[in-house]
């Protein structure tokens, strides 16, 4: 009898993630939350890129959003959010983000939609970040109707509580065949560091995404891929297609 085979795939639990993290999970039958891996300073743990207006509209530009946090050279699950950070305009961090939220996105299609859940989430933060993403990923997964399972890697008790320095490929592995995995779905970036042999070794097949960002309709005019999920929740309602990737009139991007 043909069985089908397990697949799982792994990613960090990233600040409102984008587009592809989605991709991923839903060819996956389980997506492990990589919780117990270093957090990185700039990296997406704590931020990422909206769509915002732009005086020139010939050239699309984003804007950084983010939680601000105590940093450590530690796990991600052990970083805490700094709750009393103001920005300048003496506002808290999460009614900064919400206001910026609300501000770009209030006129398109989904937004009223979606966008009680999402204040909901940031009214209510916790002051872990692990907290607060996990509520937003599922969020998000729930939102583009994707029943992927999802574990967290520091369950499965196979590193030391405080971060090590340890083998990325071996590290997979052991979680693949602690989850009875057949196939390791790996991000594209993968090519460039994972062991094919220890993966092969131990009867674990390795395939990578080939994600190409979906172009949609966005609150602004012209088009820019990798977004947070939210900019195409808001504006398209559910998960696009992925495809070719085609941008028109966008010369060069502007963040702000």
């Amino acid at each position: 009898m043909k069985f089908k085979p397990v697949i799982v795939s792994a990613h960090q639990p990233n600040f409102l993630p984008y587009l592809g993290f989605f991709d991923k999970m839903q060819k996956s039958d389980i997506l492990v939350i990589r919780d117990e891996v270093l957090y990185v300073k700039k990296e997406y743990h704590n931020r990422n890129r909206i769509r915002i207006n732009s005086n020139n509209k010939k050239i699309p530009q984003s804007k950084w959003l983010g939680a601000p946090v105590e940093e450590s050279h530690d796990y991600i699950k052990h970083i805490k959010i700094n709750k009393d950070f103001r920005h300048k305009n003496k506002m808290l961090w999460n009614e900064y983000i919400l206001h910026n939220i609300k501000a770009n996105y209030q006129k398109t299609p989904f937004f009223a939609v979606f966008f009680p859940e999402i204040k909901k989430i940031f009214d209510n933060s916790d002051e872990d970040l692990i907290f607060l993403n996990m509520k937003i990923i599922r969020f998000l997964a729930r939102a583009f109707n994707i029943n992927t399972k999802i574990i967290m890697a520091s369950e499965l008790n196979l590193k030391p509580l405080h971060y090590e320095k340890s083998d990325a490929s071996q590290d997979l592995v052991n979680i693949c065949k602690a989850l009875g995995a057949d196939i390791y779905l790996s991000g594209s970036s993968g090519k460039e560091y994972l062991n094919k042999e220890i993966f092969a070794k131990e009867g674990i097949e390795l395939q990578f995404q080939e994600y190409n960002p979906p172009v949609y309709p966005q609150a602004f005019p012209g088009f820019l891929p990798y977004m947070s999920a939210i900019d195409a929740l808001f504006c398209y309602g559910k998960m696009p297609l992925s495809q070719q990737l085609r941008i028109l009139n966008t010369p060069e991007i502007i963040v702000s």
